[in-house]
This record gives C-alpha cells, sequence and structure tokens, in this order.
C-alpha cells in the first residue's frame, strides 16, 4: 500500500547528523543552555533553541510544558503556548502540575469546552484536603486573573465549572483511591511479579465507568501504557496479553493524539516480537497519516515509518518497502533521536538491498554502523549489535558463496532458519535439513499456543521453514520423513477448532482412505523466497505415497506472456482494489521468458486471469477479450499439463480425488482442467477438495446423525438501504481505522451496519432466482422447512442457532447475495434480509466470525450466492472465509462458489442436486459430479448452453 509522508521538508545530507544525542535530556547541552535563557526571561531565544529539541525528545513531558511556557509569554502566541501546554498534559495526565496549567491556559484561551473536560478529569486526582485546597485556590486565582478578558456569560459559566469540580471531586477522590489506585500507584517490581493479567482484571470494572463516561480515558490510558511499558521491557513474552486492550485504546476516537503515540510506541514493540507484521502495518498506515498533523518531530513520523518498513521487509514484500524507503529517504535525513536513526539506517539498507539496489543498500549499512560509533553508541544494548551484524549480512547477500556460521546447539529460531536458507543455496540439502527440522520444532508449540489474527502472524515464518524443510528432505532423498511436515502445513486450525485432535498420521490418514480414492497434497516450497509456482506435491492411496516437485513455469509459462498484456490489466485493476502500485513481470516473447519462475505476485494474476476466462461475464459485463473459447480451453490443458499430469500415473484408476491444494490454488477448480484428449477432469474423476488430511479422517470417523428433518431452506430476502451514512474513506488510513473499529465492534457484538454502510451506498438488488431456488427444493425435497421475506433474517437464524434446532437438520441451505470483502476482511459474510437500521442488535449480515461461532453439526451446508468459495489465503490455514467459517462451525461437508453463479445455471445445479441427494440417494460428492457432467454433455441446455465451465465449474464441494 502506498502511503504519502505529507511533512518532508528537509535537505541535509544523509550522513550529516553525527553529533552524539544524549538519551538523557539533563545531559543535553542545548536543553540546558534552553532552561539558562528560560530563567533569564529570553523566552524568544529559549523557544527557538528547545524546539530544535523536540525533534529527539519527542514524548518528553517537560520540554513540550516549559516550551508552552516559553510561547505563551512571547506577544501573539498564547494559542500556540497553550497547544504545547495541552500536548504535556496529554502526555502525562495524572500531573497535578501539568493539570492546573493545562486548566489555567483553558482560562487564557477562552476555551471553556475544554475547561469543563480538564477540570471533571483533575476532580479524580488523588489529594489530601490541605493540596485539594491549595489547588482550588490556585484555579480561582487564574479564573481572577483571566476573568476581565471575559464576558459576563463567560465569566459566569467558568465560575460555574470550578464549582462543579469542587462538588465532584470528593467522589470522584475516593473512586480513584478505591478502584484505580492499586493499578496507578504499582512498583515496577509488582507489576512485573503479579503480571500483566492480574492488572488487566483490575481494570476491567474501571474500563466499564471509562467507557460509560464516569470515568477519564486519559487516567485510563496512562495507566495501561505504564503497564504495557514495565512489562514489555521485563518480560516480553507476558506482554501480548495486552495486546488487544492497546489496540481498542488506540483506536478509541476519545484517546488524545500524544497519547496515541505512546500507546502506539509500545504496542508496535510487542507486536513486532510477537511477529504481527500484519497489524503493525496496519498502525503505522495510521500513524503516519496523523502524526505530520500535530507532532513537531521528524523522528516521530520516522519511528512509524520504520515500523512500516520494518513489518514489509519480514512479509518479504521487498518490491513495496523499496519504494517506501525511496520515499522517506528524505524523512531520514532530519532525524536526530538516535535510536530512531540507528534504526533507520538499519531498515532502509534492508529495503535497498532486497529491493534491488544491494550498492546503496551495503552503503546504507556502512553508514549506519559509522554513525553508531560516532555518536558513542557501540555499546547500545540493541544497535550496537544489530547495525554490524546487519552489515555483515548484507555483505553476506551480496555475496552468497560466504557462510556465517550457526551452532545447531543455537535456540534462536531466526538463526537456525537462515544458516538452513544458507546451506540450501549452496546446495547442501541434508546440512540444511537439521537446522531447519530444530526451527521447526522449537517454533511449533507458539504457533500451536496462539490464536486468531496472532496465529496468522506467527504462521507466517512457520511456513516458510517448514516449505523449505520438505524442499530439503526431497533433494536428499529422505523422502519418508516428508509427511508429517506436510500435514503440519494444512490446515489443521480446522480440525483443532472443534475436536482438538492431532495431525493424522500416515497410516491413519491411508487407513480412511477407499480403495477407489485418492488425496493430493500440494505444498508451496517457494513460500518465502521471490518465486511463485513451485509446489511439493504427494499423492496418497490406501496403500501408497509418492512425492514430486509440480512447477508451473512449464506449458503456463507460455501462457503467462502470450495474454501478457490482458495479465497486466488485471494487476492494475487489483492494485486500484488494493490501493498499492501495480507490478508484474513484463515478457514480450516467449525467449525473453526464458527459463524463469514466477517472480512473486506473477503466479496469482495467471491464476486471475484463467479465472477470468472460465467467467468472463463477472461484474455484470461480458469481458470479450476472455470470451474466446479455444484459449479457454488451452489454459485449462496447460494447468492440467503442468499441474496434474505428471502425478496421474499415481492415481490412474481411481474413481475419485480429494484435492488439498495450497494458496492461489484453492480458488482455481480443478475439475475444468483438460487432459490431452480434451476431457475435462471431472468426466475423469469425481473432484473434491479438503484443507487437510487431519480434517478429512477426523470427518469419516464422526458418528453419523439421526436427524428429524432434511433441508432447513433461507431465501427471498428484502435489501433495504442502510440509514448510515457510513465512513468517509479518502485514504489507506482511513481504511485502517475502519478495521480497527470492525474488530472492536465484533468482540463487543455492536451491529456493523456503519461499516457496510461505507462500501454499499445503495441497498443490494433483489434475487428472484433465490426465492424460485428454494421454492424448488421445498417442493422437491419432503421435510424441508422455508423461511422467506420477513422470516429470513440474521435474528430468525441466530434464534434457531440458539435453541439447538439447527442441530434438526441434515442440510442447510442459504441463498442470497454473498462477499469477501475485498477492503476489511471481517466485513465478508452473507446476507439475510437487511434493514435501514439494526433489528434486534442485528444488521442483517452473518459475517464470517459469526459463522464460525455457531454450532450447527449439519451434514452438508450450501451457500448458494456469489463467491462464497474465496476468502483470505493464510499460510497454513489455507482458506480463511466463509467455507472454512461453516466447516468450524460443525458442518461436514460443504458446498460453495468461486465466482459469481448464473441465476438459470444454479436453480437447474441445485435442483438436480438435491434430486440426486434425497430421492436417489446418492452422496454429495458423486451427486455433484453427475450434475456437472450433464451440464458438460449439455443435457440442460435448453434455455440457455450451460455446457460452459462458467455455469458448473464454480461449485466446489469440500468435506467427507
Amino acid at each position: 500500500m502506498r502511503i504519502l509522508v505529507l511533512w518532508l521538508f528537509f535537505g541535509a545530507s544523509l550522513w550529516a547528523q553525527q553529533q552524539a544525542v544524549p538519551v538523557d535530556i539533563n545531559k543535553n547541552q542545548n536543553f540546558q543552555k534552553f532552561t539558562a535563557l528560560k530563567k533569564a526571561g529570553n523566552n524568544l531565544e529559549a523557544f527557538k533553541l528547545g524546539y530544535e529539541l523536540l525533534d529527539a525528545y519527542y514524548t518528553h513531558t517537560d520540554l513540550y510544558f516549559d516550551l508552552g511556557l516559553a510561547r505563551a509569554a512571547l506577544p501573539n502566541a498564547p494559542q500556540e503556548g497553550a497547544a504545547m501546554v495541552q500536548k504535556a498534559y496529554d502526555l502525562e495526565p495524572i500531573y497535578d502540575r501539568l493539570a492546573q496549567a493545562a486548566i489555567s491556559y483553558a482560562f487564557y484561551t477562552k476555551d471553556l469546552a475544554r475547561a469543563k473536560q480538564l477540570l471533571w478529569e483533575y476532580s479524580f486526582y488523588p489529594r489530601p484536603p490541605e493540596d485539594f485546597t491549595a489547588a482550588m485556590n490556585y484555579l480561582k486565582g487564574s479564573l481572577e486573573y483571566y476573568k476581565s478578558s471575559f464576558t459576563a456569560d463567560q465569566a459566569n459559566t467558568a465560575q460555574q465549572l470550578l464549582n462543579m469540580h469542587r462538588s465532584e471531586a470528593t467522589q470522584n477522590m475516593k473512586y480513584f483511591w478505591e478502584h484505580f489506585n492499586p493499578v496507578y500507584s504499582a512498583s515496577p517490581e509488582e507489576m512485573v511479579q503479579k503480571g500483566p493479567a492480574h492488572y488487566l482484571n483490575l481494570l476491567a470494572p474501571v474500563k466499564k465507568q471509562m467507557q460509560a463516561g464516569a470515568f477519564p480515558v486519559s487516567y485510563y490510558n496512562q495507566s495501561l501504557e505504564t503497564l504495557a511499558t514495565r512489562t514489555f521491557w521485563n518480560n516480553w513474552k507476558q506482554a501480548a496479553i495486552l495486546i488487544p486492550e492497546l489496540k481498542e485504546q488506540f483506536s478509541n476516537a476519545r484517546t488524545t493524539p500524544m497519547m496515541k503515540l505512546k500507546i502506539y510506541d509500545i504496542l508496535s514493540k510487542i507486536n513486532e516480537v510477537n511477529r504481527n507484521y500484519e497489524d503493525n502495518l496496519s498502525l503505522a498506515t495510521i500513524m503516519l497519516d496523523e502524526l505530520p498533523k500535530y507532532s513537531y518531530s521528524n523522528s516521530a513520523i520516522m519511528l512509524a515509518a520504520n515500523n512500516y518498513l520494518f513489518s514489509l521487509i519480514q512479509r518479504e514484500q521487498f518490491k513495496e518497502a523499496y519504494a517506501f524507503a525511496k520515499q522517506v529517504e528524505s524523512l531520514f535525513e532530519k532525524v536526530t533521536q538516535p535510536e530512531v536513526k540507528m534504526n533507520g539506517y538499519y531498515n532502509l539498507s534492508r529495503a535497498y538491498s532486497y529491493g534491488g539496489d544491494k550498492a546503496k543498500g551495503i552503503q546504507l549499512a556502512e553508514a549506519g554502523v559509522a554513525y553508531m560509533k560516532n555518536t558513542g553508541n557501540e555499546s547500545h544494548p540493541q544497535f550496537g549489535k544489530t547495525l554490524p551484524e546487519n552489515l555483515q549480512a548484507l555483505n553476506v547477500f551480496q555475496d552468497k558463496s560466504t557462510l556465517v556460521e550457526t551452532d545447531l546447539n543455537s535456540n534462536d529460531v531466526i538463526e537456525l532458519y537462515d544458516y538452513g536458507q544458507q546451506l540450501g543455496m549452496q546446495k547442501k540439502y541434508a546440512e540444511a535439513v537439521p537446522f531447519y527440522e530444530k526451527a521447526f520444532q522449537l517454533y511449533k508449540p507458539k504457533v500451536k499456543a496462539a490464536t486468531g489474527s496472532e496465529r496468522s502472524n506467527l504462521l507466517d515464518l512457520y511456513t516458510k521453514i517448514g516449505g523449505n524443510l520438505i524442499a530439503c528432505l526431497f533433494e536428499s532423498k529422505q523422502t519418508d520423513k516428508i509427511f508429517p511436515f506436510m500435514e503440519e502445513l494444512k490446515a489443521n486450525g480446522l480440525l483443532t477448532s472443534k475436536s482438538g485432535a492431532t495431525p493424522v498420521s500416515l497410516p491413519a490418514l491411508q487407513k480412511s482412505l477407499k480403495p477407489d480414492e485418492a488425496l493430493i497434497y500440494y505444498s508451496d516450497v517457494m513460500r518465502g523466497n521471490t518465486h511463485e509456482g513451485v509446489y511439493m506435491a504427494a499423492v496418497i492411496t490406501n496403500n501408497t505415497i509418492n512425492y514430486r516437485y509440480v512447477n508451473a513455469a512449464g506449458a503456463l509459462m507460455r501462457v503467462y506472456v502470450d495474454r501478457n498484456a490482458d495479465i497486466g490489466e488485471i494487476e492494475k485493476k487489483m492494485a486500484q482494489r488494493e490501493l498499492r502500485q501495480p507490478h508484474y513481470t513484463v515478457y514480450r516473447n516467449l525467449e525473453e521468458a526464458g527459463y524463469n519462475q514466477y517472480k512473486k505476485g506473477d503466479f496469482v494474476l495467471l491464476a486471475e486471469l484463467y479465472r477470468s476466462f472460465l467467467n468472463p461475464s463477472e461484474g455484470g459485463e461480458v469481458q470479450q477479450q476472455f470470451t474466446d473459447s479455444a484459449y479457454r480451453d488451452y489454459i485449462a490443458g496447460a494447468f492440467y499439463t503442468d499441474l496434474v499430469s505428471r502425478l496421474e500415473p499415481w492415481f490412474e484408476g481411481k474413481k475419485r480425488l480429494y484435492i488439498s491444494a495450497d494458496g492461489i490454488l484453492n480458488f482455481l477448480p480443478f475439475e475444468s482442467f483438460k487432459n490431452p484428449l480434451n476431457r475435462y477432469l471431472v468426466e475423469d474423476y469425481e473432484i473434491g477438495y479438503v484443507p487437510s488430511g487431519s480434517l478429512l479422517a477426523d470427518l469419516r470417523q464422526r458418528t453419523a446423525s439421526a436427524y428429524e428433518k432434511n433441508v432447513l431452506a433461507f431465501g427471498d430476502a428484502k435489501y433495504e438501504k442502510y440509514a448510515s451514512v457510513g465512513r468517509e474513506l479518502k485514504s489507506g488510513a482511513d481504511i485502517k481505522r475502519l478495521e480497527l473499529d470492525v474488530e472492536k465492534s465484533l468482540q463487543l457484538k455492536e451491529p456493523l451496519d456503519y461499516a457496510f454502510a461505507t462500501f454499499s451506498k445503495e441497498a443490494m438488488k433483489y434475487l428472484k432466482g433465490a426465492k424460485a431456488e428454494v421454492l424448488a427444493i421445498n417442493e422437491l425435497v419432503p421435510k424441508t422447512d422455508l423461511f422467506l421475506d420477513t422470516q429470513m433474517t440474521e435474528n430468525h437464524f441466530k434464534k434457531l442457532h440458539a435453541a439447538g434446532a439447527l442441530h434438526k437438520y441434515k442440510t442447510i441451505h442459504l441463498s442470497s447475495h454473498a462477499s469477501v470483502h475485498p477492503y476489511v476482511f471481517d466485513l465478508s459474510g452473507i446476507a439475510f434480509s437487511v434493514y435501514a437500521n439494526p433489528r434486534e442488535g442485528e444488521d442483517g449480515i452473518l459475517t464470517v466470525a459469526e459463522m464460525g461461532a455457531l454450532d450447527i453439526e449439519t451434514d452438508f451446508m450450501f451457500l448458494s450466492a456469489c463467491q462464497t468459495g474465496l476468502g483470505k489465503l493464510v499460510p497454513g490455514e489455507g482458506v480463511q472465509g466463509l467455507n472454512q467459517a461453516m466447516l468450524m462451525a460443525g458442518a461436514n461437508s460443504t458446498l460453495t462458489t468461486l465466482w459469481s453463479v448464473n441465476d438459470y445455471g444454479t436453480k437447474i445445479y441445485t435442483t438436480q442436486l438435491y434430486n440426486k441427494i434425497f430421492n436417489e440417494n446418492k452422496e454429495y460428492l458423486t451427486a455433484s459430479t453427475e450434475v456437472k457432467r450433464a451440464f458438460i454433455r449439455g443435457d440442460y441446455s435448453k434455455q440457455l448452453d450451460l455446457s460452459h465451465p462458467q455455469f458448473w465449474a464454480p461449485f466446489i464441494y469440500t468435506g467427507k
């Protein structure tokens, strides 16, 4: 995502800032001069000198305070001085002197609304009677001093505010002492000893008061930030428990900007050590948008830029990191805060090196080491070691013949992984295996213990280690050891989410397979490198397992070259939708492509090209460039050649294939691939999908339920326009803010109408076909319960769930609009009837999170809507989306779609499917396959030619 840094007004040399800036401001000679000038009454010179210090000491409370006093003493500058005093208060609100000064300056500038807020907050400040009396006398004197400039009404209002402060103070101070003080007054030793969970528990009732507007947000935030900082620097592992609370207060509209900066600083550190890079990118995006609007410090802005760069590099988004590095280089030139400066050298050097400009990367790394030495930071606990190691690592990156030795006794996962990579580049595969194995086993418990977004973030490195390990095992002919690691990298989160089961062993998996079945695994072994489209494939039957590489850069590379212009247009549209710059590899001819692999993002675009040929009318308008059926078949043949043909001898003669895909392959219908005899794969095999062999085995071991009824069908939803106007989105930062708000609303189980209205300015289109579809099911299948129109509501569905009634049905069928949201994944879901305003607390959209939390135990769940089989690709978890949510909720099998479906074709497919299931007693996958084959033969092409894969290929069966 492109970020515009708005405050870049400098032009110094990159390495000119060499003077040491002490961490302790009191040891800074310029600060000593500033203090002396201020005491001498030379406020103008004092302000000029002190203002320069703000870059390095951007969260120093007393500096802001003293600068505010100096500024306010200058002619015609009361507002600017008051603003600086206010920043000081916002940094440390539980501070008697600052509170009094902030209130006084609110009187000075006649900002009585601010004075009211400050006086209320100050009423909680715990003081003995004599201090309270002294404070009241100060505030009364301050009001008297400025009252002469007030109108009569203003003077009366100000006096009432002081009286209210006096009347509220006794009760508010009592609340502070009894409920808040146990946290606020805890010593660093106590906080570390008792742990953050203990203090979060103490803060829980205070938080409720705060949310109700009965306790200052500022006080709560100061205590939370202190707790997080002390925890992090003493036990960073424990600090992870504070992430949700810190994120909530970061996004709280009542959190002041300066406190938000402090919360961001510690939250980004906690995220970094927990590898929550996606969260850090979101937070940094917001801060880079906001900081230039209120911060006086280039270093503070560079703090966020560093976090953004570091996260991009860790996610190996090197092109984006390189582009962003060039964008912020001028910002970096003006930074004076030593730690931010050294961190900038570290991140910029890596971004340039990995982004393609290795010479400049080395130059920056060398400059970073020189800066560290020249400023006396050789003994810095972090950068004293990191910067020299970074220079060494980048030299190794430039000259791959050099190896940095690592001891196998090391317990550093990154170190072991990096050394394994170095050995792999030297083709010392057998030697690399033990390093990868140890890194994998060390990281495994942490991944297993994590949940939610933390788990997703950890899985990124976990799957990189595993992919490299699998490749090295194969290359060193240790194939007997591959399967357990391959299985670990599949979507086992689905398995443990319900049953608590562990990954299946190879013998147990083979035992669950029937003689006429084969299970095909695809595992991306290039994950984490700069190439795509290389997979380790495994074909598993009830008595064999075979492995081989599958490289999609063979026949499909010709397609990539042939349709390079179309691929470029697809990438431009995707980049525009995702608010980033487009990038893909341009090849003018096959000779230029040569034997190259796909670079990152290219194979994804090739898959999107094929999807466009399969469904040329996506979006409502036919895209003529994708209507060439002969070329569509050519691509289908190329996918068969590169992904299937070399595996087919191992499953030849089988009746049924289960595909356990990886990455973008999850969004391709394998049944649409064509063999050299011009036959679709589905014509020779029943094609089903499973996230993992473990889940397949678990599903087949479940005890069959005796269902009271056959089908629960919902359709005929009505859609109104949302009354909410939604949010205004002007930048990527606005989207990240919305993501945080949505996350919070989901936690609090609040309606999301404001978020849906942000992207849906008009009512959704009524679906006539949905009503016809469920009416046909009701007529065809006995023991069907049908809910239409006003009964097709999210409330009604959830009431059935709460009553346990969903357990009665063998099949649940939902026919409506659905979507995987392109910006805010948490908004993905299926629509019930949508009303202008939420009803009974429901917004009408059953989101993926809400669906995953259900307990349905149905045998078969069919989401008859557009793109219900799509979702967010998470390494090691497969596709997070509606399909995964249904499996997590307890469905034994699902049917979803990979693109927008035609009403007529869907009705034919649905009625024929249910007829075969309930009247001919066919298995779900067999029934689906027979219907697809009938489509291909043209059996149903009466009103419309339904033999085109557009009409039958999107229906994807997953499950037992």
